[in-house]
């Protein structure tokens, strides 16, 4: 019955008549068929160069896909203050789990200079997904952003995702 529901799941029919915690079961189940499907195919995007700016800490975009289409975009822009992460997951062309992650560098003790030597997440939310269309998600979130800005709504990651396909067909 699983393998009945997910594989129903991955082609893009969506379960209303589970309840949210069932739905949220399956994106983690689909998020860790995609994190562990080795014919994917890497293609790695200098953020900088994307951008057309340059970033303090530099950045990257990595796109996972096969013929199916895109399944995974990581980008990481480094900045003064720290690392912004955000985890695209999609099936079908939609997005089905978006993390997106704030870590910073912490003042030195004489609170004037930060600490580059490492990185401490500030916060992080997991954003599933259940209908792409309508907006119909549930947000996770850990922690409080302190040097950027976001609201978690699904179609704020719309930008990336255009930006991606597009590099993706050039």
């Amino acid at each position: 019955m699983r393998n009945i529901i997910l594989t129903i799941f991955l082609t893009g029919l969506y379960f209303y008549s589970v309840g949210q915690d069932e739905r949220t079961k399956q994106i983690d189940i689909a998020v860790g068929l995609i994190n562990n499907n080795d014919r994917l195919t890497l293609n790695e995007f200098d953020a900088n160069k994307v951008y057309e700016q340059t970033f303090d800490g530099s950045g990257a975009i990595n796109v996972y896909s096969d013929k199916n289409g895109i399944s995974k975009i990581e980008q990481e822009i480094g900045l003064s203050f720290g690392r912004l992460t955000t985890i695209i997951y999609l099936t079908n062309g939609k997005p089905i789990q978006i993390i997106a992650r704030e870590e910073n560098f912490k003042f030195n003790e004489d609170n004037t200079t930060l600490d580059y030597s490492k990185l401490h997440q500030v916060f992080e939310a997991t954003i599933y997904v259940f209908n792409w269309d309508t907006d119909d998600s549930k947000v996770i979130s850990k922690g409080k952003r302190v040097m950027s800005e976001g609201t978690c709504s699904t179609f704020e990651y719309k930008p990336l995702i255009d930006l991606v396909k597009k590099i993706m067909k050039n």
